[in-house]
């Protein structure tokens, strides 16, 4: 019987097609195997390692609390943080230069270069210098905050400017202490009345002090010297 040449082109086509499937399944092999080169199976189950991870997490840890005082700190300052902004610009520098010089200072003594503090004093007490006089009143507490109510006048014939984000507040220990002040005028007009405010203090701040002491001089010739110690700390 003879083969038609029908036939004899269809058996070479699947001869072709079968070779050609061969060839491209042999390089496709190849050519995976040689990206493969170089990369092993993990030598831990990842699982294990997730069961591992949950034990961990479940294990009972000591609770530790914040201390109380850093709290109240932390929340006065964020809360009173405006009413503290300081002079812009050239005069600010200044500023800021001189209040380093006076922390640096402060900072360098020791407990053993101050000296104990006499009785404290009964309110009122007060201070005058070149004709402006600071008073300080009364001394209460207001929540989480002592409130020293003191009163300013200028009896001079020239007005006089305060910045009272260099207020000075220290205990009877030389302690620098954050204060801010509300209702205090940033100037004293020439031959003024008496203008009331406040200087607030954390309460958290003078647990163990007996008395305080207030330093304010005007702005930005600080010529006046308006020292006022031994403000007893109620409590």
């Amino acid at each position: 019987m003879k083969i038609n040449s029908t036939l004899k082109l269809t058996i070479l086509l699947l001869l072709l097609m079968s070779g050609a499937g061969t060839a491209s399944a042999f390089l496709g092999y190849q050519a995976g195997t040689q990206a493969l080169k170089g990369v092993s199976q993990p030598e831990n189950n990842p699982t294990k390692k997730l069961t591992e991870g949950e034990k961990k997490s479940t294990e009972p840890t000591e609770f530790k609390p914040i201390d109380e005082k850093t709290i109240l700190i932390k929340v006065y300052n964020h809360t009173h943080q405006k009413n503290k902004a300081a002079a812009s610009g050239k005069e600010q520098k200044e500023e800021n230069s001189k209040t380093e010089e006076k922390t640096s200072q402060s900072t360098e003594e020791t407990p053993n270069d101050i000296e104990p503090s006499p009785a404290v004093a009964n309110l009122p007490l007060q201070v005058t210098d070149q004709g402006v006089k600071l008073e300080v009143n009364e001394a209460t507490n207001e929540g989480t905050t002592l409130s020293l109510k003191v009163n300013l006048q200028n009896e001079g014939a020239t007005p006089v400017k305060f910045l009272y984000s260099f207020l000075e507040v220290k205990d009877n220990q030389g302690r620098s202490l954050s204060a801010i002040t509300e209702g205090l005028p940033e100037e004293l007009p020439a031959n003024s009345e008496s203008f009331m405010g406040k200087v607030k203090i954390p309460s958290a701040l003078v647990d163990d002090s007996q008395s305080l002491s207030l330093n304010l001089t005007d702005y930005p010739d600080q010529k006046l010297k308006l020292n006022i110690a031994q403000i007893p700390v109620t409590r």
